[in-house]
């Protein structure tokens, strides 16, 4: 009987080396799937960022083709009306700066603790390049046609300290649509900027 009670505790012991075994083939093969889907999710977030930065680039080249020609310009809007300050902020209500309007003018003021380079894209390449200069040179073109008076053309000034954004000036931004379509793009490149320097 002695010999029954061994051969069951080395049946037992040897059952049991095989199922821990097992066990430790299992938790190698799930750290391996866990470490491949972690990778594979980093992947598509960093694809679903571009995507999303590609949507809202092409729609704001679509935004551009319907801006009004010269002809069909709004008459910029009356001098009297009261200063309005509205909030930039992040999809997560991270304030980015405020957009102080004043008929016909508007500045962007970068909240002063975040420190906004010039150099950091995409304020030049989309903001400058693709938005406001689109919308300098339309209204200069204007002004050789005689279609309204130089006072009334756009223009505007970035103020630094350094590299740093202090402000933006957008002279005689010309209406409604051309506000909006500012408010938009600026929110747009300071939450992007924002996201270079802070991370997502």
């Amino acid at each position: 009987m002695a010999m029954r009670l061994a051969q069951k505790d080395a049946w037992e012991e040897g059952l049991d080396e095989e199922i821990v075994g097992k066990l430790m083939e299992l938790r190698s093969y799930l750290e391996t799937r866990l470490k491949e889907v972690e990778e594979e999710l980093e992947r598509l977030r960093v694809l679903s960022k571009i995507v999303e930065e590609v949507i809202v680039s092409k729609s704001f080249r679509v935004a551009e083709t319907l801006q009004p020609t010269p002809q069909e310009r709004e008459t910029p809007l009356p001098t009297s009306e009261p200063e309005e300050s509205v909030p930039l902020k992040t999809a997560q209500g991270v304030s980015l700066a405020a957009m102080v309007v004043s008929p016909p003018n508007v500045r962007i003021v970068p909240v002063e603790e975040l420190e906004f380079s010039v150099h950091t894209p995409p304020f030049q390449s989309f903001f400058v390049s693709r938005i406001l200069e689109p919308m300098r040179v339309k209204d200069d073109e204007a002004v050789r046609k005689g279609e309204f008076l130089p006072e009334n053309a756009l223009s505007y000034e970035v103020v630094t300290d350094g590299d740093i954004i202090k402000e933006v000036v957008v002279r005689n931004y010309g209406g409604e649509t051309r506000l909006r379509e500012v408010k938009s793009a600026c929110r747009w490149t300071l939450e992007k900027m924002y996201e270079r320097i802070h991370g997502p």
